[in-house]
């Protein structure tokens, strides 16, 4: 080796120059790349997933309500499937969340898949809660409702279920002591009217709701119609009784039952409540 060649370092291995600046490393473009359409592949999977699903469940869910309603399937069997989806929604909500969170903290952004998601899926739970989950939890768990325990009006044209006190295993008197402490203050009312223009209006009334009509009988007293409830229009049936009073006016008494289910979700009570008080208000003549 020459002198000059000891004397210099940058010729030496292993020696590194002093006062010399190596030279900046460019970064890798390619991988900085990949690894960024990685994560965006990551989130728009997310967002795939979760609004595919989304939209499924939805189709499935009113789908079923609208089967239902128009009678092309069962009552009960369109109400099943639509509770059914409820659970996926709420699964489906907290994958779209999560979807969300990832596009954020990877500074990729939510994209609109995911909040789009989880739009629908919590509409849809409010739905649920609004409609049934609430309801259910403030009514008792009854379908069978009427002004009268101890002698109920009773059906004579429409056919009364025959599980009616399934749940209360045939046992009429827990009906009427899970009813008298369910509805305390549902009673009869009393018109100052003759029987014959209360019913006449009791008819008019029904009429006016949509109820139809299977029996109407004056000279008895009674009306047997049914209503319906609900999105899906679940049949109810009703009887209305009206007995004379000796000083000229009438008691009316009043039951609804559902066809199906366990609870009505409020829905009889309220109708009796509501039609007994609109029969009050009719004018007198």
């Amino acid at each position: 080796m020459s002198d000059d060649a000891k004397n210099d370092p940058a010729a030496t291995p292993g020696v590194k120059p002093v006062g010399v600046t190596p030279e900046p490393t460019e970064p890798n473009s390619d991988a900085t790349t990949a690894n960024t359409k990685d994560k965006s592949k990551i989130t728009r999977l997310i967002g795939n997933f979760s609004l595919g699903g989304a939209l499924i469940m939805l189709i499935i869910a009113l789908g079923s309500l609208v089967l239902a309603r128009y009678g092309i399937i069962g009552k009960l069997d369109g109400f099943s499937w639509f509770m059914m989806m409820m659970r996926p929604f709420a699964g489906i909500a907290v994958i779209a969340l999560i979807g969300i969170i990832i596009g954020l903290m990877r500074k990729r952004g939510a994209g609109w898949r995911n909040p789009l998601a989880l739009i629908i899926s919590l509409a849809m739970l409010a739905v649920y809660y609004l409609q049934v989950i609430a309801p259910y939890q403030s009514n008792p768990e009854m379908h069978d409702i009427t002004t009268d325990v101890d002698d109920p009006p009773q059906f004579q044209t429409l056919p009364l279920r025959d599980d009616y006190l399934e749940m209360y295993e045939g046992d009429i008197e827990a009906w009427r002591s899970a009813h008298r402490e369910s509805y305390p203050d549902l009673e009869p009312v009393i018109i100052d009217q003759p029987p014959e223009l209360v019913i006449a209006d009791a008819r008019a009334l029904a009429e006016e709701r949509g109820w139809e009509i299977a029996e109407y009988s004056p000279e008895e007293g009674r009306l047997e119609a049914t209503a319906t409830a609900g999105f899906i229009r679940f049949f109810d049936d009703v009887v209305v009784e009206v007995t004379p009073i000796a000083d000229g006016s009438t008691r009316v008494d009043m039951r609804s039952i559902s066809r199906v289910g366990g609870s009505d979700l409020g829905y009889n009570a309220a109708r009796i409540e509501a039609f007994l008080a609109d029969l009050e208000e009719v004018p007198m003549r």
